[in-house]
Formats: structure tokens, C-alpha cells, sequence
């Protein structure tokens, strides 16, 4: 759904979230906490999507979409499968794993050329959007908008019978949305309800009479899930087992968020701090090879060279130099495992200009030698 760049209003935005002494925002107008909208609403006739509570209501045989819509359609299992879309309006490939009645979990990566919007509905359900890049916005009716701009973590506790809300998406989007029905939350948590914060003890109640959502900020575990799922090369029953256990992992984190109210005083602040480190990486596994210094790099995604530090270690749990030895270890890994070019050759392409430093990174990072370490990922001869 859309790549166009949207201004924001000179009123700055902010974030939908729970006072210290209220643990389920009101989304509604009216509420203290509303945010300025960003997006226009969806047209009267845009489409209209409800998740259903039945697994096999996603049986792929019970799916039909529209050929003018869809690229490609790869059926992985019964009520597991990927398609890709490519339009005028945008293209994107997307997966989706139903993992059990009122368990669903999609992982998609878009490009929206132009802000879409639809009409979205998931009742009596916790659901969880989770995304390293993009930006949009969830509006329930008659309520204030939830931003979607990433990165970002947001939680939303829909009740029974609420109408369907607004929900925009634009801009390169990586996300993973999960949905958990309240009848799941309820057996994962069967005699253990009064460790849940009490906006989701009233939803597992049925007390919940409207929907209630939270911003929360990013973790190193929460982008971590994320990129476990985008790079998994897993396939069948065990890709579906992997993802189930990656869901199972963003709710704990995002329920453990939720709980810790403590996070929220400074969201603001840890979203631009968040968006920045996020920047960071993706331009250092570009740069890897040849990294810029702090000051540059800080420079680069809008950062002072203070936050930018301790940004790394507060989100991805390691400084910048370790991130960026990090990525040079992977690499010298894949073209020790994968070819046969001299060490010396495979120091250099990784950024180290003797192979004596490169011997020490190597032995400091895996324990042993490169040429170790290429026997060890060779093939074994026939």
C-alpha cells in the first residue's frame, strides 16, 4: 500500500498510548491520549477484511482471489501459503500461517506507491504489528489513530462486536501481524490470568466494551523475531513450527512490554531512536565492507553520535563496532563455506586489509582458524 512521502501536519502527532494509572488506552474521540490523524479514511466502498476465528475457513481451498490481483499463489499446507501482488497501486509478497483456530500469524514485505486504506476487523481478539519499516495507521470508529509508523510495536485488544476500524499502510512495508483469539489467550493462560495486566484480564472477562490499544517501543528480542522470520530458509512442517514459535516468542515480548508501564513515559523519544538504528543497520550491511565513523553514521540517520550508541546496545543489545563485525563474520562465513577464493582474497572482501587481522577476528568470533572453519563447512567428498 504506498510509497508516496506523507507531511505530517504542523501539529506535531502524538502517539496513542495508557496513562500511568490507566492500563488500556480509549481509542475513542473524546480520549486524552488521541492522536492527530495522518491518513485520510478509507472510501465508502474500499475493501472490507474480518479475520475469522475457524482455521479452515483459510483452507486453500476455500481461497479465491481475483487473478487480476495476485502474481503468484504457493500453497505451502491446508492453511498455510504465500502469494505476491504486483499493481499500479503497488507490489509485495506475503505470507500467511494459520496455526490453529484463533491463531493466524501473516509476515509481509510491500511497497505502497500511494497511502491504502481499508476497512479491518478483528473481534474479540488481541492482535500485534510489528514492523521495521513503513508507516500507516489503525482508526477504530469514532476513535483517534494508532500510528503504524515504523519501527514500531503496537498492540490493539478488540472486543466482540465492534464496528470494523480504518486501517492505512504506505511506504516499503516489513511487518509481521499476528492475531490471538481470546479463547487462545485464555488457554494459554488457564490459571495464571492475574499475570496479565488488567486491560487483558476484563478482555479474557468479557468486561472489555471498547477497543483499546498501545505503541510500544522496539526491542532487541522483538527485531530479532522479525528477521528470524524474514530470513528463515525453512520450509513445510517445520517452517510452520518455526513460526509458531516466533509468534508464540512477539506476544510474550509485547505482552511483557505491556506490562512494564515504565516504558511508555518516553515512546516518543525511543520511536526516533528506534527509526535511527534501524537506518543504521540497513546502511551498515550496505557499508560493512568500508563503515563510515560514529560521527558519519550519526550524521546519516539523523542521530547525535550519544544516541546512536546507546540506541545500539538498548535495541540490539551490542555496540556499533560489534554490529559491524558481526556482519563481516557472516559473510566471511558464507564465502568460506561456499567457494573456494584464498583467504587472503576473502579478508579483503570483508573489509580487513591484512589476513593476520582477519585470522584474529575470525578465531575471536567462531574459536578457530579460517582454514578451520572452511574445512568445517565444506561438503563431505563422495
Amino acid at each position: 500500500m504506498g510509497g508516496a512521502t506523507i507531511k505530517r501536519p504542523v501539529q506535531e502527532e502524538r502517539i496513542a498510548r495508557l496513562g500511568a494509572d490507566n492500563p488500556g488506552h480509549d481509542l475513542r474521540a473524546g480520549s486524552q491520549a488521541v492522536a492527530v490523524r495522518r491518513f485520510p479514511p478509507p472510501a465508502k466502498d474500499a475493501v472490507q477484511q474480518s479475520v475469522r476465528y475457524a482455521v479452515a475457513d483459510y483452507a486453500v481451498d476455500r481461497i479465491e482471489y481475483p487473478a487480476q490481483l495476485v502474481d503468484r499463489f504457493v500453497p505451502l499446507s491446508e492453511s498455510h501459503y504465500r502469494w505476491q501482488v504486483k499493481q499500479s497501486f503497488g507490489s509485495g509478497r506475503y505470507e500467511f500461517c494459520g496455526l490453529a483456530d484463533g491463531f493466524f500469524v501473516t509476515f509481509a514485505e510491500t511497497e505502497y506507491h500511494t497511502p491504502q486504506a481499508a476497512y479491518f476487523c478483528s473481534p474479540d481478539s488481541l492482535h500485534i504489528y510489528l514492523a521495521s519499516s513503513g508507516d500507516g495507521e489503525y482508526v477504530p470508529v469514532d476513535g483517534g489513530p494508532l500510528s503504524f509508523e515504523a519501527p514500531s510495536t503496537v498492540l490493539i485488544v478488540e472486543p466482540a462486536h465492534q464496528p470494523p476500524a480504518e486501517v492505512t499502510l504506505t511506504g516499503h512495508a516489513r511487518y509481521i501481524y499476528i492475531v490471538v483469539h481470546r479463547e487462545v489467550l485464555k488457554t494459554l493462560y488457564a490459571g495464571s490470568a492475574h499475570e496479565l495486566p488488567a486491560l487483558l484480564q476484563a478482555f479474557l472477562d468479557g468486561d472489555l466494551q471498547r477497543t483499546s490499544g498501545r505503541a510500544l517501543p522496539l526491542s532487541a528480542a522483538m527485531l530479532r523475531c522479525l528477521e528470524d522470520v524474514q530470513t528463515c530458509p525453512l520450509d513445510g512442517r517445520r517452517r510452520r513450527i518455526f513460526l509458531q514459535s516466533k509468534a508464540l516468542e512477539i506476544v510474550c515480548q509485547a505482552l511483557e512490554a505491556f506490562d512494564q508501564s515504565e516504558c511508555f513515559r518516553s515512546v516518543e523519544a525511543t520511536k526516533l531512536t528506534a527509526r535511527g538504528v534501524v537506518k543504521a543497520q540497513r546502511f551498515l550491511e550496505a557499508n560493512y565492507v568500508t563503515p563510515p565513523s560514529l560521527e558519519e553514521l550519526a550524521a546519516e540517520v539523523g542521530l547525535s553520535r550519544s544516541a546512536l550508541c546507546t540506541g545500539f546496545r538498548q535495541i540490539l543489545g551490542q555496540s556499533v563496532f560489534d554490529y559491524i563485525q558481526e556482519l563481516r563474520m557472516q559473510r566471511a562465513l558464507a564465502l568460506l563455506s561456499e567457494g573456494d577464493d584464498p583467504i587472503t582474497q576473502i579478508a579483503y572482501a570483508v573489509g580487513y586489509n591484512r589476513s593476520s587481522s582477519f585470522a584474529v577476528a575470525v578465531h575471536r568470533h567462531f574459536g578457530t582458524t579460517p582454514s578451520k572453519l572452511r574445512r568445517r563447512g565444506a561438503p563431505p567428498a563422495n
